[in-house]
């Protein structure tokens, strides 16, 4: 029986598929790692907005409602992001592990393993948009798809050398 060659740009998409799972384990821990960090940081801006907000003459001044409701929501965002660490690191550390099990099965030319890829590829993003929402949260989740995307389509590409 003739096993397969695996075609060169496969080959390449698998090695930098691991690195980025192992980057997305990393980056999961630390997720859970900051959550404290970032409650505590979140804690002095909101005194820093409120600090501002009680300045003599300040509500007056040209743009500071502006000003007050982006910091008012980059505080929010971040408050929902320290109050969901732990359950988002967690969520890219299971969604890095599903990706690797396609990719492996990809390795091995086996398609079933473009199909859980792509599942643990947009696990990550959506649940960092269902978990910190649409806000500045959620423009930093839609970034978090860019890369997923362009791996997905990559690989889509390549279902022709699989079976």
């Amino acid at each position: 029986m003739e096993t397969k060659k695996r075609p060169t740009f496969i080959t390449v998409l698998g090695i930098l598929g691991f690195i980025g799972v192992g980057w997305q384990i990393i980056s999961g821990i630390i997720t859970m790692g900051a959550g404290a960090v970032t409650s505590a940081v979140t804690s002095a801006g909101s005194s820093y907005a409120e600090g501002l907000s009680n300045i003599e003459g300040m509500e007056n001044a040209e743009g500071m409602d502006q000003a007050m409701a982006g910091l008012n929501e980059a505080v929010d965002a971040a408050n929902k992001l320290a109050q969901n660490a732990t359950i988002l690191g967690i969520i890219n550390i299971v969604a890095a592990l599903v990706c690797l099990l396609g990719i492996i099965w990809m390795w091995k030319l086996q398609k079933k393993g473009f199909f859980v890829y792509v599942i643990g590829e947009i696990a990550a993003p959506v649940a960092t948009l269902v978990l910190v929402g649409f806000g500045l949260g959620g423009f930093m989740a839609t970034l978090g798809f860019i890369f997923p995307i362009i791996f997905i389509i990559l690989w889509g590409l390549n279902l022709k050398h699989m079976s």
